[in-house]
């Protein structure tokens, strides 16, 4: 099987993540520096924390910023990978956070809170009184004309959608869930694949991943 490069938060994340990509039939390895992209097949961005202020995520938006979790320096190798992974055609799948990442490096913006879009919070994040997420929540998405369940824990989501990115899921609250690039090989869910069940939930974005995997 291929590396392939894992950005991740926390260590005590990596088993779903590693299960996840070894599906895909990727071999899966965490990535702390943008030097060592190049020994890899494709770049998985994991979900995790709010993205920080200086990434530029929120726009001209300085207040009223309920965020947390926040890694600057996660950003800026997050950012760096992205930077890198264009340069080179790389595969790219974005996870949550990393959807948001990915919209974010292509001049996008999110919501703080989706609560502040007037998303549905309760579909999205299973938490009391709209605090962040404290635990998995199902719901139901639609793309490629089809409709399954996946499984969301976050709390923000896309404002404006990033330059050259198309949206191809949106959930019954208008939330868009995945995006793909118009030219380059990058696809993201909002969802978690590799804590939904298995379906078309889990199955899209890995069978892409296998997929872009096996062409390098």
């Amino acid at each position: 099987m291929k590396l392939t490069a894992l950005t991740l938060s926390s260590e005590k994340d990596y088993p779903r993540y590693a299960k996840f990509i070894e599906e895909a039939e990727g071999n899966p390895e965490r990535i702390k520096s943008v030097n060592d992209l190049g020994k890899y097949s494709a770049l998985v961005l994991s979900g995790g924390g709010d993205m920080g202020i200086k990434s530029g995520a929120y726009g001209s938006q300085t207040e009223d910023l309920p965020i947390a979790g926040i890694k600057d320096d996660r950003d800026e190798l997050e950012l760096a990978l992205l930077r890198k992974a264009e340069e080179i055609n790389m595969p790219v799948l974005g996870i949550c956070r990393g959807l948001q990442v990915m919209n974010v490096f292509f001049e996008g913006t999110l919501w703080p809170d989706i609560g502040q879009g007037g998303f549905s919070v309760g579909m999205h994040r299973d938490g009391e009184g709209g605090e962040p997420p404290v635990g998995d929540i199902p719901h139901w998405t639609k793309m490629e004309g089809k409709e399954f369940e996946v499984t969301s824990h976050h709390h923000q989501g896309v404002r404006n959608l990033g330059k050259g990115l198309q949206i191809i899921s949106k959930s019954s609250d208008e939330m868009i869930e995945a995006v793909k690039h118009e030219s380059l090989p990058w696809f993201a869910v909002q969802w978690h694949p590799e804590r939904t069940l298995e379906g078309l939930g889990r199955a899209l974005p890995r069978e892409w991943l296998r997929k872009e995997i096996q062409n390098v």
